[in-house]
């Protein structure tokens, strides 16, 4: 059903000129009731092309393509953002934090390296000493980070090349019934890294520093899926006893602080 409707919607949406490349314009609503369609430059591009990651990469791939060659990112002047606030008509960093996503997911690091250095430039960057937290404030001038845009830009901190189309195309199901980890007691605590190694039998846990005004209390987190009566559990390379079976899972204890946790098990 979605491809005899995508057919459709790439002539709904513009998505190719005659020459196979794409429009330079972007249809960024369309009504079928009035037949009528919200046309913005090929900017616009963006935001259908992160929609598509993950069931038409190509087509996804060339809307970024169309919308980076209007915008420049392929050339040597500065970034402009091209987003406009349609309530206040001022422009927005929306454009170029979707550029920063499909940058990664496409491998094109040059883009990315440019809008990278005009986030850093631009977008205050910042840590919170209390809180432990990094965000975004984008001249905002808000009470609290804005959360849409923060989100994304974790997003093109985390992704890697195809990432999101993997995520739907070759999805990891095997982690529903690994080793995984749960409980944590976030925000005083979180994870930089949880991943099981099957080949090595392992799940291999890392903790960040944590709160700051909470440094060194004791803290802890639970593991799933796993064998009480066959585990081992190092913390920072040595073998703990600080961990117990509960409920045919297991608890680690530890201490709110960057360490690095390997629950290795021996039967699976």
């Amino acid at each position: 059903m979605f491809n005899g409707w995508w057919e459709q919607a790439k002539e709904i949406y513009g998505l190719r000129s005659v020459t196979g490349s794409a429009k330079d314009s972007s249809v960024f609503m369309y009504d079928p009731i009035i037949d009528y369609r919200f046309m913005t430059n090929a900017g616009g591009h963006l935001l259908l092309s992160h929609g598509l990651l993950g069931h038409k990469h190509e087509d996804a791939r060339l809307l970024f393509e169309g919308a980076a060659q209007f915008l420049g990112w392929n050339e040597s002047g500065e970034v402009v953002d091209s987003t406009t606030d349609l309530k206040t008509l001022e422009r927005t960093p929306k454009g170029t934090i979707l550029g920063l996503v499909l940058a990664r997911e496409f491998g094109e690091d040059a883009i990315y390296a440019k809008l990278k250095a005009h986030a850093e430039e631009n977008y205050e960057p910042t840590w919170d000493e209390a809180s432990g937290e990094f965000t975004w404030g984008f001249g905002l001038n808000e009470p609290y980070p804005r959360g849409q845009y923060n989100g994304q830009m974790a997003e093109a901190e985390a992704v890697s090349r195809d990432a999101t189309w993997r995520i739907y195309n070759e999805p990891n199901l095997k982690k529903f019934i690994e080793p995984t980890v749960y409980g944590v007691d976030f925000p005083t605590v979180c994870l930089s890294q949880a991943y099981y190694d099957a080949d090595k039998k392992c799940l291999v846990v890392a903790t960040d520093r944590g709160l700051p005004a909470a440094s060194g209390r004791p803290t802890s987190f639970r593991v799933t899926n796993v064998n009480p009566n066959d585990c081992l559990v190092r913390v920072d390379g040595e073998v703990s006893e600080s961990w117990r079976a509960v409920d045919g899972d297991i608890e680690i204890q530890t201490t709110v602080a960057e360490h690095t946790v390997l629950v290795h098990v021996q039967g699976r």
